[in-house]
This record gives C-alpha cells, sequence and structure tokens, in this order.
C-alpha cells in the first residue's frame, strides 16, 4: 500500500531534487574549467611562452562558469518559487 503525500512535500522535495541536479551539473563544469584551462595555460608556457593567450579562454569560461553559479545554483530556488507560483496561477484559472 502506498502513502499519501502532500502537495507541498511533494514541491519540496523536487525543489530539494531540483537543487541538488543544478549544484552537480555546476559541480562538473568547474571540474572542466580546472582541467581544461590548466592543460591550455600548460601548452601556451611550453609552446608559445612569449604571448599568454590561455587566459582568454580562461576569463571567457569563467564568465559562463560564475553565471551558472549565480543562476544555477545561488538564485536556483527562487526561480523554482517563481515557476511553482506561476503554475498554481495557471492551473487555478
Amino acid at each position: 500500500m502506498q502513502k499519501e503525500i502532500k502537495l507541498a512535500d511533494y514541491h519540496q522535495a523536487d525543489r530539494k531534487l531540483r537543487a541538488e541536479q543544478d549544484k552537480k551539473g555546476f559541480k562538473i563544469n568547474l571540474t572542466a574549467y580546472i582541467i581544461v584551462n590548466s592543460i591550455l595555460a600548460t601548452i601556451n608556457l611550453l609552446v608559445v611562452p612569449e604571448f599568454i593567450w590561455f587566459v582568454f579562454p580562461l576569463v571567457g569560461w569563467g564568465i559562463g562558469v560564475t553565471m551558472h553559479y549565480i543562476f544555477g545554483v545561488r538564485l536556483a530556488e527562487r526561480f523554482l518559487k517563481a515557476e511553482e507560483a506561476k503554475a498554481e496561477s495557471l492551473a487555478k484559472n
């Protein structure tokens, strides 16, 4: 026999699951950022040390990682609540 769950409990569990997925996605992005940019820096310094070009992808991708953190981790809860409120208002109409 299955236990009945309340809608509020479902929303809370769904929010928690999405937050965990968002944090996992950010960690993967950050790990790739660190590994790839370390390799690029090494290649740059070994092959063409006269021109430091690895800072361009470092800064460009760094902006993307920062945006991912801000919108995918820090503000994720706010966005999820806004989506829920929007869905509830559509359901009422």
